[in-house]
């Protein structure tokens, strides 16, 4: 699995630190983030465009309420960033949502907390393990999704 992730100046330090706990795993990570900083939108927007073109399967993104990063890299087709605040709607957003992507916010994570989260998040396989709906109805919601971008693409070209 190839791992994209960034941060701005608010979510490094967590990023860092979830980095490290991947490292330590045997987990390989393209980060994008120099030391100097970068701007949220910058970093929503190349991680997003990473996950989008298929370079990469799976994307980490840090800022300080993770918010912000969120909503920029959901501009894109093909990617599912979810900013998620605890273990279990990171393990969600994979079951239900086939999210590609984890925001997560420097002043309102633990260290702990993300990293947890960055394990639920790459080791949950899409469409299983919600009682609430079968896989069927999980992956047939999917496609309605990838419609509806698609849809969205088209009146965007028009404008």
């Amino acid at each position: 699995m190839k791992i994209i992730m960034g941060a701005d100046p608010l979510g490094y330090e967590l990023k860092e630190t979830v980095k490290e706990h991947l490292h330590q795993q045997g987990i390989e990570v393209f980060d994008i983030s120099p030391k100097e900083g970068i701007d949220y939108f910058t970093v929503g927007y190349d991680v997003g465009k990473n996950i989008a073109s298929g370079d990469f399967d799976r994307g980490f993104i840090f800022c300080g309420t993770g918010m912000g990063v969120n909503i920029v890299a959901n501009k894109f087709s093909g990617v599912y960033s979810a900013l998620c605040e605890s273990i279990e709607t990171a393990r969600l957003s994979r079951v239900i949502n086939n999210a590609n992507i984890l925001a997560m916010g420097g002043i309102v994570m633990t260290p702990y907390m993300a990293k947890q989260m960055a394990d639920v998040f790459l080791n949950t396989p899409f469409s299983e393990g919600f009682s609430e709906a079968n896989p069927q109805f999980l992956q047939g919601a999917l496609e309605d999704v990838k419609k509806i971008e698609n849809d969205i693409q088209k009146i965007n070209s028009k404008k």
